[in-house]
């Protein structure tokens, strides 16, 4: 069993494909199968189910990927140690969703880097299921995303909890709030595209009220939708401290309603790896940012 051999297994692993595995190391496909048919040879057992959209571990090859990434975990940071890449400086890959670009993660971004000078940031931006991709591929090293979200190779650590408000044309009348979702029922929907986790907490509660929204527009960001809603082209389902500015600025109304809708927000990284130690250090910083009162 050699070292290559361990990383061409978890590249297939996290991509659930030959092809993509091996377009994600640059090497050719017939050099992955090649070497993982030998890796199952030497060990005797079958490591993927081989279908027409992929490949899915099988039991053997689900303990397998276990011990293989804290192997190779292991000699990154033997490289870190030796190579002195363990140190305060470097760039955090961070991965968010659109409606935590506008206002929260660049706070909280600024704050750190008056503390942390020689801290850059990467930010990619993206739906929560972008993000677990590119978490488990390694492209992130942390990405703040809706919760609940359950995948054996990730960590995941809740953050805040969010109220989720109905915002509307600043013009459109409507009663006084706290109202029901169900009493708007009737009325046109904007929301995000699939994928994305505003989407599914919208059809969570109507569909606990007996109902699905009537969707006519979704879009990719929180901008598109408050233009939107503002036009008058229906109403939405977002975060309250997302749309503050609008709101005071009377851009576009809001009702808060009265069954408590809340979303949680947390971040995600890779399990069973180490964190270079400027990412550990962040970590620990968004850990204890006080998120509630923010």
């Amino acid at each position: 069993m050699e070292l290559k051999q361990l990383e061409y297994f978890v590249a297939v692993a996290d991509h659930k494909s030959i092809t993509k595995g091996a377009a994600s190391l640059y090497v050719s496909q017939p050099t992955i199968s090649q070497q993982i048919k030998l890796l199952e040879e030497e060990l005797g057992h079958p490591l993927f189910i081989r279908h027409a959209q992929g490949v899915e571990l099988t039991d053997d090859g689900a303990t397998l990927l276990r011990y293989a990434l804290r192997v190779l975990q292991n000699v990154d940071d033997a490289k870190a140690e030796i190579q002195g890449a363990a140190s305060s400086h470097g760039t955090i890959a961070i991965g968010v969703l659109p409606t935590l670009t506008r206002s929260i993660l660049p706070t909280v971004i600024r704050q750190y880097q008056r503390i942390h000078k020689d801290i850059q940031f990467a930010v990619t931006e993206g739906s929560s299921q972008r993000l677990l991709k590119s978490i488990t591929a390694g492209d992130l090293h942390l990405a703040l995303v809706d919760l609940p979200l359950s995948d054996p190779l990730l960590a995941v650590e809740t953050l805040w909890t969010e109220e989720l408000i109905l915002i509307t044309p600043h013009a459109m009348p409507m009663p006084p709030g706290p109202l029901s979702l169900e009493q708007v029922r009737h009325l046109p929907f904007i929301t995000m595209e699939p994928g994305y986790g505003l989407r599914d907490a919208l059809f969570r509660m109507a569909q606990a009220r007996g109902f699905n929204p009537h969707i006519v527009h979704e879009l990719t960001s929180i901008g598109a939708i408050i233009g939107f809603v503002e036009h008058g082209f229906g109403i939405s389902v977002v975060p309250e401290r997302t749309v503050e500015l609008e709101i005071q600025s009377r851009r576009i109304g809001f009702v808060r309603l009265a069954q408590s809708n809340t979303r949680d927000i947390g971040m995600i990284w890779r399990a069973h790896r180490r964190l270079p130690d400027p990412v550990q250090t962040f970590l620990t910083f968004l850990r204890t940012y006080g998120w509630q009162s923010k």
